[in-house]
């Protein structure tokens, strides 16, 4: 009898209300475009060492979510062809080879900006119109490697506590010189050293503490350097140099295949994201952890834990409302 006095109208309603006021407190104060994302970061955040990063391009960690699928009809059209027709490979050096290929993204052109959060197919295609943010550069590079045999991963940089604000760039694997190469396509450039050697990401964050003078930033073309000059830039990323991590993944096809994600994503890109987190398609976010950015990093994980568990409450009472709701249901029916 009890349990039957609790199932009414009147307590489905105080369920709804115990769902829906965490998550407008929740939305209160992650409110802006970059809090957003900071709430997905920190779903899937995770922490390494400098050392566990370090990993060369063709041993790849076995939980690393690397590209198998095949090309879209739209990125296989315009890969270069490594061999040409009676002659050998036109390059053995990954770094020209994936520039020659980057040069379909028309580099040499100013963009126009603007975030694209579409399958790499539409990303291609915007791209070519000078539209698209790094992330979407990124991706693009990230198919490239794929489609070139050449093993690619993803960094990003963040300036406020591992945020939505940031930049992403790549690292492409060297497997003569056993070294990764950082490359940042949307800003048009890579860094080398003295030596005019390539750096990898973690060589030209180290560099940029112990002295950028030794630093110099190659550019891809004049016209698309994202940089009033190179001490500009080398002040945005020194800004950055406590929140490198790395994205453990680098399957945007596969990703974008995805039955649910591409339901989802007929509905909107935040969906899109929810259900690929909820699924584990998401990139695990792995952050380098250093001295100077423990807060940070305890500051994401008690955010992801607070995120989980209000996620589970949620799902709870979404349970325990359709149960009242069913029992209502079936009353009302037996009645009439």
């Amino acid at each position: 009898m009890l349990v039957n006095r609790l199932i009414s109208w009147r307590s489905c309603l105080i369920i709804v209300t115990m769902m829906v006021l965490p998550v407008a407190l929740l939305v209160a104060n992650f409110h802006s475009g970059t809090e957003l994302v900071r709430l997905r970061n920190a779903m899937v955040f995770n922490v390494i060492s400098t050392e566990q990063s370090q990993w060369p391009g063709d041993q790849f960690p076995a939980s690393f979510k690397q590209e198998k699928a095949l090309l879209p009809d739209a990125i296989a059209k315009v890969i270069i062809n490594q061999k040409m027709p009676g002659n050998q490979q036109q390059t053995s050096d990954p770094l020209a080879l994936m520039l020659q290929q980057a040069a379909v993204l028309n580099l040499d052109q100013r963009r126009r900006g603007g975030a694209i959060q579409a399958d790499v197919s539409t990303t291609l295609a915007q791209i070519q119109q000078q539209r698209g943010y790094c992330a979407d550069y990124t991706e693009i590079i990230n198919v490239f490697g794929h489609a070139l045999d050449i093993p690619v991963r993803e960094w990003a940089l963040a300036f406020d506590g591992f945020g939505g604000h940031g930049h992403a760039i790549n690292e492409i694997w060297d497997q003569q010189a056993q070294r990764w190469i950082m490359l940042d396509v949307f800003n048009g450039f890579y860094p080398v050293n003295q030596q005019r050697q390539p750096m990898s990401v973690l060589e030209f964050k180290q560099q940029l503490i112990a002295d950028r003078s030794q630093i110099t930033l190659v550019r891809l073309s004049d016209q698309t350097f994202g940089f009033k000059d190179d001490a500009m830039a080398l002040d945005y990323y020194y800004n950055g140099r406590h929140q490198f991590y790395l994205w453990w993944a680098n399957n945007n096809i596969s990703y974008d295949e995805h039955p649910l994600i591409k339901l989802a994503a007929n509905v909107s890109p935040h969906l899109e994201q929810m259900v690929a987190i909820i699924s584990g398609q998401f990139p695990q976010l792995m952050a380098i952890a250093e001295p100077d950015n423990l807060h940070m990093i305890n500051n994401m994980q008690r955010l992801k834990i607070m995120l989980w568990v209000l996620f589970f409450y949620q799902v709870l009472l979404a349970l325990l409302l359709l149960a009242m709701l069913i029992t209502l249901f079936t009353r009302r029916s037996r009645k009439t």
